[in-house]
C-alpha cells in the first residue's frame, strides 16, 4: 500500500510540475516574462522563456492579466473575481478588467454529470426526480445548474459539481501559494498587495464554496434571520437531495434586477424592491453579522407581490459583534460628515503598525472626500467613499480585512442599483433604523450583563494569577544570575557602530605601531635585505599598510 501511495504522490507531483509549466508559459506569452525571470522560474518553461515570450504586448497590462486568467481556467477566474472586490489594493483599471471575468463556461453534457449526481444521492435520476431537464439553466466553472421537478411536485434547481474540479482547484491553489511567496521574496514592489495573505483568504473562501453543505447551512441560517421579513424570499433547501457535491433548492420564478428593461415594463413597485433590498442588507450586516457576500443584480430577483428573492449563497461574509459596532460607527460618521473620526475608525479596524502617519492619512482622506462636503447625502455614494478611504488606508499601511471589502462592495452595488431603479433612493437614511436598533442592543441589559460577565471573568483570572506572577518576579530579581535584556533596532545600530569604531581604532594603533617599528628597524643593516631595505623593516612596513587598509574598510 505504501508503494501505491508513493506512486500516487509522484503522479500528483508530475501533474503539478506540468501545470506550473502551463501557468508560467501563459503568463510569459501575455507579456509577463520579466516577472517569470525575476521569480527564477524561466527554466521551467519548455523551450525557454524566449520561445514563450509574446512580442505583441501593445494591449494594456490589466487587459493582459485578465486574458491570462481566462486562459488558465476556473481557479484563476475565481481569483480574478475576488480581486475585483479589492478596490483597496488594486487600481480602478484592474478592477474594471476583473469585473469582466465571467463564470459562464461551455456546458458539460449531462452524461458526464449524471454519475456525480447518482453517486452522491445514491439513486438513479429517474428514481430521484419526476422529471429532469438535461439542458442546463446555467453553467459555471465549479458547477452546472439544471431544473427539475421532485416526485412530490415541487419545482427545484439542482446544482451539480463538475467532476474532478476539486482536485484541479486544490492543485492550482497549492501552486498559487508557492508563487505568492516567491513574489514577496523576489518582487519587493508586490508586498504592498500582500499576495500571500490574498491567496490565503482566497484559499479559505474557495474551499468553502466547493462544499455545498456549507452553502446549505448558510442558507438555513440566513433564512432564520429573515423570518420576520416576509418580503425577502430565500429558496428552501431540500436536505435529502443535498450533499457536498450536489445541492437542490426551491426554484424562484422572477425577474433578475439586472434586467432593467423588463423590470421597467413590469407593474412592480421599484422603490419598495430597492428599500427591501437595502433593509435586508443592513439587517444582515449590522444585526446578524452574517451577510450575502456577492450581492449584484444577477443574484437579486423581483418576485410577484413586490417581494425580493436572493440566490447563490456560496460566498457569505461574517462580522463579529465588535466589527458590527465599528461599521455602525462608520455609517454614523458618514451621516454626520465626521470624516476625522472615520479615519480613527479605520485605524482601529485595520491591521496596521505603530508607525502609521496618521496626520498624513487623515489629510489625504479629507482631501479625497472634500468634494462631497455640504452635498445632500442622497447625492453621495457612501459605498464609494468608504472604498476610496480604504484605498488610502492601504497606502498608509492600514490593511482592512477581506470581509469588510465584501461589505463595501455590496454597499456600492446596492446604491448603484437602487438609484438606477429609484433616483431618490438614499441608502444611509435606511441604515439609520438599524443603527438605532444596534445602539439599543449595545446598551441593553443583556448585552451589558454579558460584557460585565466577561470582564468579571478576566478580573478573576487576573487576581488569581497576579500574586503568583509577583512572587516569581521577586524570585528572579533575587537570583544571582538575574539580568535585564533590552532589544531595540536603534540599540543594534549603536552596537554595530561601536564594534566598527573599535575595529578602526585597533587597526589604526596596529598600523601606527608597525610604521614606527619599521622606521626604527631601518638602522639595523646587518640582517637579511630585501632590495635596499632590511627584511624586518619591509615586513613591518607591509603590515602597517595592511592595517591601514583594514582601518579604512571598517
Amino acid at each position: 500500500m505504501k508503494w501505491i501511495h508513493r506512486g500516487i504522490q509522484i503522479g500528483q507531483t508530475v501533474k503539478n510540475a506540468h501545470r506550473l509549466q502551463v501557468i508560467l508559459t501563459i503568463f510569459a506569452k501575455h507579456g509577463f516574462d520579466d516577472i517569470v525571470s525575476r521569480l527564477h522560474l524561466e527554466k521551467i518553461i519548455p523551450g525557454g522563456i524566449k520561445r514563450a515570450k509574446n512580442r505583441g504586448t501593445e494591449k494594456a497590462t490589466p487587459q493582459r492579466v485578465r486574458e491570462a486568467f481566462e486562459k488558465l481556467g476556473p481557479t484563476f477566474i475565481k481569483l480574478g473575481q475576488l480581486l475585483a472586490t479589492r478596490s483597496d489594493l488594486l487600481p480602478d483599471e484592474y478592477i474594471e478588467e476583473f469585473l469582466k471575468l465571467q463564470d459562464n463556461v461551455d456546458p458539460l453534457p449531462f452524461s458526464k454529470l449524471k454519475s456525480v449526481l447518482e453517486s452522491e444521492l445514491g439513486k438513479s435520476v429517474d428514481q430521484l426526480f419526476h422529471d429532469f431537464d438535461e439542458n442546463p439553466l446555467a453553467s459555471a466553472s465549479i458547477a452546472q445548474v439544471h431544473s427539475a421537478t421532485l416526485p412530490t411536485g415541487e419545482k427545484v434547481v439542482v446544482k451539480i459539481q463538475r467532476p474532478g474540479i476539486m482536485t484541479h482547484i486544490e492543485s492550482d491553489l497549492s501552486l498559487l501559494q508557492q508563487i505568492a511567496r516567491l513574489l514577496e521574496r523576489y518582487v519587493p514592489e508586490s508586498k504592498i498587495f500582500r499576495p500571500a495573505i490574498i491567496i490565503e483568504e482566497f484559499f479559505k473562501t474557495l474551499i468553502l464554496e466547493l462544499d455545498f453543505n456549507v452553502e446549505s447551512n448558510n442558507i438555513q441560517k440566513i433564512t432564520s434571520n429573515f423570518k420576520d421579513f416576509p418580503d425577502v424570499v430565500i429558496p428552501a433547501v431540500y436536505k435529502n437531495y443535498t450533499t457536498k457535491k450536489v445541492i437542490t433548492l426551491e426554484r424562484l420564478d422572477g425577474i433578475p434586477l439586472k434586467n432593467l428593461a423588463e423590470i421597467n415594463r413590469s407593474q412592480l413597485d421599484k422603490r419598495h424592491l430597492v428599500e427591501t433590498g437595502a433593509r435586508a442588507f443592513f439587517k444582515s450586516v449590522l444585526i446578524d453579522g452574517l451577510f450575502h457576500g456577492d450581492l449584484h443584480g444577477g443574484n437579486l430577483f423581483a418576485l410577484p407581490d413586490n417581494r425580493l428573492g436572493l440566490i447563490d449563497f456560496g460566498i457569505v461574509g461574517r462580522l463579529s459583534q465588535q466589527s458590527r459596532d465599528q461599521f455602525a460607527a462608520m455609517v454614523m460618521f458618514l451621516l454626520t460628515e465626521d470624516y476625522e473620526n472615520l479615519c480613527y475608525q479605520y485605524a482601529e479596524l485595520g491591521d496596521s503598525g505603530s508607525s502609521i502617519d496618521f496626520d498624513g492619512f487623515q489629510r489625504e482622506v479629507r482631501n479625497a472626500i472634500s468634494p462631497y462636503l455640504g452635498l445632500n447625502m442622497a447625492d453621495v455614494n457612501s459605498g464609494k467613499i468608504l472604498v476610496e478611504a480604504t484605498r488610502i488606508a492601504t497606502k498608509y499601511g492600514v490593511y482592512v480585512p477581506g470581509d469588510w471589502m465584501l461589505v463595501f462592495k455590496a454597499l456600492v452595488s446596492i446604491e448603484g442599483l437602487g438609484r438606477t431603479l429609484d433616483p431618490d433612493f438614499n441608502v444611509l437614511d435606511l441604515s439609520s433604523e438599524f443603527i438605532k436598533e444596534l445602539v439599543k442592543t449595545q446598551y441593553s441589559y443583556q448585552r451589558i450583563s454579558k460584557d460585565l460577565l466577561w470582564v468579571a471573568k478576566d478580573f478573576s483570572s487576573l487576581f488569581r494569577i497576579f500574586p503568583r506572577q509577583i512572587r516569581w518576579m521577586f524570585r528572579k530579581l533575587n537570583s544571582n544570575d538575574f539580568a535585564f535584556e533590552i532589544k531595540s533596532p536603534q540599540f543594534e545600530e549603536v552596537r554595530k557602530e561601536i564594534r566598527s569604531s573599535s575595529k578602526r581604532n585597533a587597526y589604526s594603533i596596529l598600523a601606527g605601531s608597525s610604521f614606527v617599528a619599521g622606521s626604527l628597524s631601518l638602522g639595523f643593516m646587518d640582517g637579511p635585505m630585501l632590495g635596499t631595505l632590511p627584511l624586518l623593516s619591509a615586513a613591518l612596513l607591509c603590515l602597517g599598510i595592511f592595517f591601514t587598509i583594514g582601518s579604512i574598510k571598517n
